[in-house]
């Protein structure tokens, strides 16, 4: 419970930088941004120096310090001190702040597991909603770059791997949401185009699986100069055996 009365505080960094109390959103500088974005993205107490020399990195460390002073007194001013929790030497959220970036992480880990894809069908709206989008997109900061890149790959490995545990349960409306939803995110990756060509032949949208693979083929070699892997044209060479062999019995 947040002891200030604010109510329930959101932070959210999916796909851009949102402040939300029960009552309103917190106009916070881009400044004031970046110094929660920075706590949020740590899973532990930041130090004081490391993180006003993250956030200044061109000034001397007594012009850094003075400047996390000032940031963080106006950030208390702005969110009636109800975001915070700082000590002389760190500084972290409070405990009562929600951040959809660590809801998705969650959801990653559970997605992850040993016991394979935990995200039933009626629950693949909200997976879908918290991994198709990218981490603060407009942000250009050096310091966020390898959290980006890092989130990035962590989406995409986790909609193919949840696209290819909903193909082997037949839920083809949501492999194929998934599989998009990764082709969006990273469009030259081979894993979401195979699943999402396999599941197309599954239900008998040849058509479909093969204008899926001539697109993939041309923006990969218009991109990158070379050609897919044999994967995918083997599932439709076999599957263009089996409709032989089938009109054959006939």
């Amino acid at each position: 419970m947040n002891p200030t009365g604010l109510g329930i505080v959101h932070i959210s960094l999916l796909p851009g930088f949102v402040c939300r109390t029960d009552q309103r959103i917190a106009d916070l500088s881009d400044i004031q941004q970046r110094l929660v974005a920075a706590l949020v993205l740590s899973d532990r107490p930041v130090r004081r120096g490391d993180l006003a020399a993250r956030l200044w990195p061109d000034a001397p460390p007594a012009r850094a310090g003075a400047r996390l002073r000032q940031t963080l007194w106006r950030l208390n001013q702005a969110t009636a001190g109800g975001l915070l929790r700082a000590s002389h030497t760190t500084i972290t959220l409070a405990d009562h702040v929600e951040v959809d970036y660590r809801t998705a992480a969650a959801l990653i880990s559970t997605a992850s597991g040993a016991g394979g894809a935990q995200v039933s069908g009626d629950r693949l709206p909200h997976a879908w909603s918290v991994l198709r989008h990218p981490l603060l997109t407009d942000w250009d900061d050096d310091w966020l770059v390898p959290f980006q890149e890092k989130w990035k790959l962590q989406r995409v490995q986790t909609l193919e791997h949840l696209a290819e545990k909903f193909l082997q349960r037949r839920q083809h409306s949501a492999v194929l949401e998934l599989a998009d939803a990764a082709t969006q995110a990273d469009p030259l990756r081979e894993g979401p185009r195979r699943i999402a060509v396999q599941s197309c032949l599954c239900v008998g949208e040849v058509a479909d699986a093969h204008r899926r693979y001539r697109r993939y083929r041309e923006l990969l070699f218009s991109e990158l100069g070379v050609a897919p892997s044999g994967a995918i044209p083997q599932l439709l060479r076999q599957d263009r055996e089996r409709q032989l062999a089938l009109t054959a019995e006939y």
